[in-house]
Order: C-alpha cells, then sequence, then structure tokens
C-alpha cells in the first residue's frame, strides 16, 4: 500500500525540536564543562599558571548553569529550525507532492472478515 506525506503539524515539529534541542544541549553544555575543567587541570603547561587557574574554578555551579544555558539556548535553536522545515516541507509538498512510503499489510494487521476482532 502506498502512503503519502502532505502536511507536518509546524507545532508538533517545534515541540520535537524543543526537546531534542534540550537534550542535546544540556549533553553538549555537561561536555563543554568538563573539557574546560581538564585544560584547567592540564593546561598549566599550556596557558600558563595563572589562565589554568581561572578556568579551574569554573567547576562546580558554573558547569549547572553552562548546561543549563546551553540546554536553552539549543531547545530555542531547534525549535525554530524544526518549525521552520516544517513550514518549508508544507509548501513544497503541496506544490511537488509530498513522500511517497509504501507499507506492507501483514496478516495480523489485516480487518478480520468474520465480523470478530482478533486478540
Amino acid at each position: 500500500m502506498r502512503r503519502e506525506i502532505t502536511r507536518i503539524e509546524p507545532r508538533s515539529a517545534v515541540r520535537v525540536g524543543f526537546f531534542l534541542g534540550l537534550l542535546f544541549g544540556v549533553l553538549l553544555g555537561l561536555y563543554s564543562s568538563l573539557v574546560l575543567k581538564g585544560m584547567g587541570e592540564q593546561g598549566a603547561q599550556l596557558l600558563g599558571s595563572a589562565e589554568a587557574a581561572q578556568i579551574k574554578e569554573l567547576a562546580g555551579v558554573s558547569t549547572i548553569l553552562l548546561a543549563v544555558f546551553m540546554g536553552l539556548m539549543g531547545a530555542l535553536l531547534h525549535s525554530l529550525i524544526a518549525g521552520l522545515c516544517a513550514v518549508v516541507y508544507n509548501l513544497a509538498a503541496r506544490w511537488f507532492g509530498g513522500i511517497e512510503y509504501h507499507v506492507q499489510e501483514t496478516e495480523d494487521s489485516l480487518p478480520s472478515t468474520s465480523g470478530e476482532m482478533n486478540d
């Protein structure tokens, strides 16, 4: 059976984009904090002792703040991009047709012909 996706609701795309942006932003923020902490510990050779000490002081509460900030910025950015992509897809699907996909029905998914429902 052939099906076609003709419309993506922009509101649902924004919700999904927000969640994914928040998740990946927090993960990226935590990773960035760990990299900064590692640079502070190993950076005395590269940066100098004064700069390395300043970077070391960033650990702790600023790690959490960086993760939250990166999460919120990622959520905002991904929400805007997802909503814009949904609107552009809807316009393209209206003009040229949507994405077609094929579905193969199995015996379990076919409706019963005797009027009884399958368990």
